[in-house]
């Protein structure tokens, strides 16, 4: 998920314009550090990825959101089974469990649902942040 407020993951400094930071492995970076961080590399005969836009960030939040919903779809299906296997009178240890399954998969699902949307509107205040300054330029 989006850590908030964003911190530099090179100097640990918080990020207080978004212009001035970016994406770097999946952690925020200012471009400054960046720089460093490449020179850096570079003496040592490395290549650094290049640094992207902050914004997209968003594009990481797909897989999980993914997740979150299954969770919550097939522990509701979990716990189905469980009433139902439960009022045949089938195994009752088993019914049981997956009714208890059932009931806190979901959960957990709804709570990652929650913080990724959450993230997601982050990401947008970063996205409207930046539109209001012209955009995101690898260099400044």
């Amino acid at each position: 998920m989006v850590e908030w407020p964003g911190r530099c993951a090179h100097c640990n400094q918080e990020i207080a314009d978004w212009a001035d930071a970016g994406l770097l492995d999946r952690r925020w970076v200012h471009k400054t550090c960046y720089a460093t961080a490449r020179n850096d590399a570079a003496n040592k005969g490395a290549v650094l990825t290049e640094l992207k836009s902050p914004a997209e960030r968003g594009t990481h939040l797909e897989m999980p959101m993914l997740i979150f919903l299954l969770m919550f779809h097939f522990g509701l299906g979990g716990a189905v089974a469980g009433w139902i296997m439960l009022d045949q009178g089938k195994s009752e240890n088993l019914a049981i469990a997956l009714m208890v399954v059932g009931i806190v998969v979901p959960l957990v699902g709804i709570a990652g649902v929650a913080v990724n949307i959450i993230s997601r509107r982050r990401i947008e205040l970063i996205r409207q942040d930046l539109d209001a300054v012209g955009g995101w330029r690898p260099g400044r």
